[in-house]
């Protein structure tokens, strides 16, 4: 059985804990944010995975956007923490899990956005990977 896009969201969240000591929401894990503290929020967004060289047996392509929200308290001012996180994907990382390597092809940030007492800005790693074909 393949993990591949298991493995691509391993290697991009294995990342995303060495960068500091934020406190991260993961995932279908259950978190509750402390007032006035300023946390990330991870989500593995996959595209489409197409063929990428010929045969049954050719190389697979995959595209994913991993989005990591910078959540802070709404009247704080502005953050540095997406430019930090854009520095720590910056282009051309190569991330690997499991023999899976992806490489980040680039990083934007969004614009920010007011949601109740807090504010979130959302910064997007956009990867992709060559894996086997299924079997």
């Amino acid at each position: 059985m393949s993990t591949f896009f298991n493995d691509m969201q391993a290697a991009l969240d294995n990342q995303l804990n060495t960068m500091d000591e934020t406190p991260v929401a993961w995932p279908n894990v259950p978190y509750e944010p402390s007032a006035g503290t300023t946390y990330v929020r991870p989500t593995f967004l996959p595209a489409d995975t197409v063929q990428a060289s010929l045969g049954a047996s050719g190389k697979d392509e995959t595209n994913a956007i991993y989005q990591v929200d910078v959540v802070y308290p709404r009247g704080a001012g502005r953050t540095t923490l997406p430019d930090t996180i854009a520095d720590h994907f910056k282009r051309g990382t190569v991330l690997t899990y499991n023999g899976t390597s992806l490489r980040v092809r680039s990083v934007s940030i969004g614009p920010a956005i007011l949601d109740g007492a807090w504010v979130f800005v959302p910064v997007s790693i956009d990867v992709q990977t060559y894996t086997g074909a299924r079997s």
